[in-house]
């Protein structure tokens, strides 16, 4: 039986067989299991399997589903941290992927920009600017004082997340700080900007379309061709993400190779394949 923990929206998505969540019903129904449904922060409970929604997960039969990014693509994992999701610790093989993946997601994302390199960094800032959790190699704040350092020339351009609520504390921390500036807007930044240099924001990853190298201070999915400070050291990285990594083929990998598409002739096949491999009986 599976248990799926969903909002009433996505309920009535899986009901109607729609989205990847009617997929995965589709597949677990052809199964012969029973889909049991439950509000998406309801207690994990019950016999079966439980798949949840963008969510923490708990006990062994418990896993996530979550978006991987762009529209329609996903992943199940026994983990909602996306840094310990099994895509980060599988190697990039570096062969050859398919160039027309990263231009026609390019075209889709940048769309009416121009993509071109403006001379300073493009910074997005996530949350907790004073604090470095577990996942970071420093806080938010130290990653600016790191940049500035290891890249004299180049200013930053930063800007906050929208969903978060930063206290007077840390707004405070970034006034004054030289060569730096909050705007607002990420995506004409992210196309005139030289490099990126964040914690973990998935723009860095949307920045690999346009042909953006980025150095990661934290610990992320998404890690294998960017400038990590968690692998490289600080000045390692910033050595590193001068060259030019291999986007097409990795973004052709990470997306048409590890993650669930919802739609697709073998989307069904996919999903049952993932649900196997984390041993679900089906």
């Amino acid at each position: 039986m599976l248990n799926f923990y969903l909002d009433d929206g996505r309920r009535a998505r899986a009901e109607a067989g729609a989205g990847i969540f009617g997929a995965v019903v589709g597949v677990v129904n052809a199964a012969g299991w029973e889909v049991r449904y439950h509000g998406q922060e309801a207690d994990i409970a019950g016999e079966g399997y439980h798949l949840v929604y963008n969510r923490p997960t708990e006990g062994p039969f418990c896993f996530s589903l979550r978006r991987c990014y762009l529209e329609k693509y996903y992943r199940i994992e026994a983990t909602n941290d996306r840094w310990d999701w099994e895509v980060a610790g599988l190697p990039f093989p570096g062969k050859p992927g398919q160039a027309w993946f990263q231009n026609y997601w390019a075209e889709r994302l940048f769309r009416g920009l121009t993509i071109a390199q403006g001379g300073y960094i493009f910074m997005p800032l996530q949350g907790k600017l004073l604090q470095r959790r577990h996942f970071q190699t420093a806080s938010p704040v130290e990653m600016i004082r790191a940049t500035l350092a290891a890249d004299p020339a180049r200013r930053i351009v930063a800007t906050l997340h929208p969903r978060e609520v930063y206290s007077e504390a840390e707004l405070e921390a970034l006034r004054g700080i030289e060569r730096f500036e909050l705007v607002t807007g990420s995506l004409p930044w992210l196309a005139g900007c030289d490099y990126v240099v964040t914690q973990n924001s998935s723009l860095a990853l949307t920045g690999f379309f346009a042909g953006k190298p980025a150095v990661l201070f934290a610990r992320i999915d998404f890690h294998h061709i960017a400038a990590s400070v968690h692998r490289l050291g600080v000045a390692g990285a910033f050595e590193a993400v001068q060259r030019v990594p291999p986007y097409a083929d990795y973004l052709h990998w990470f997306f048409k190779k590890q993650a669930l598409c919802e739609v697709g002739d073998d989307s069904a096949a996919q999903i049952a394949a993932r649900l196997r491999a984390h041993g679900w009986p089906l």
